[in-house]
């Protein structure tokens, strides 16, 4: 086989139409063009053809990735979804993961040390609630323990939040300002070990 021809398209001016034997082969940019330096009058295979195809799902697929983490970090589960949302086929996902993760660009027990950081000590959330948000970025239990062994003081972070809301509730009776501070920690993801031992400590609890 041989490539007849190599033309520019119409809508854009990056790719080039590749024909062989007068045939229409594939699409490719001319990065990729240049990478394999194809050019009219060369031999080719359809292994070779299929290998530059894939070398360029894998740039396009990467530089995606590359754009999706420049927004925030992300974990490993989620930039799956995101790229194969995209179309991209799932052996050129997780070629393009395993070379993030070479590159520790994608770390999901990094991730989750730093969220739980952020979350718990600067963020002021319970434990419960942090770990439901990470199982739901796809973390997997093993990492999201490792992360909670060297978490924030949760019960400091329980303190804090009391400390910040409590005068809103001054005013009201005592019962009512107990049951509205309880609710406010629980949907904030503290145990209710945590939030007793919270309230107890400030005198709202018996």
């Amino acid at each position: 086989m041989r490539i007849t021809a190599l033309r520019p398209q119409r809508r854009s001016k990056k790719r080039l139409s590749v024909f062989v034997d007068g045939e229409f082969a594939c699409s490719l940019d001319r990065e990729t063009i240049a990478q394999f330096r194809l050019k009219e009058g060369q031999r080719v295979d359809a292994g070779l053809l299929e290998q530059v195809v894939l070398e360029e799902q894998f740039r396009h697929c990467r530089d995606y990735a590359f754009r999706l983490l420049s927004y925030r970090a992300r974990s490993e589960q989620e930039l799956r979804e995101r790229l194969s949302s995209k179309g991209y086929s799932p052996a050129v996902i997780e070629r393009v993961l395993d070379r993030l993760k070479e590159l520790a660009i994608v770390d999901d027990r990094k991730l989750a040390r730093e969220y739980v950081a952020a979350r718990i000590g600067v963020g002021h959330r319970g434990k419960f609630r942090v770990e439901q948000e990470l199982r739901k970025r796809g973390i997997d239990r093993e990492k999201i323990a490792e992360a909670m062994h060297g978490a924030p003081d949760e019960v400091e972070a329980a303190r804090l939040v009391l400390e910040h809301y409590l005068p809103r509730y001054r005013r009201l009776d005592e019962t009512t300002r107990k049951r509205r501070l309880y609710g406010l920690l629980a949907r904030r993801g503290f145990s209710i070990e945590t939030i007793e031992q919270v309230l107890f400590r400030s005198g709202l609890a018996d």
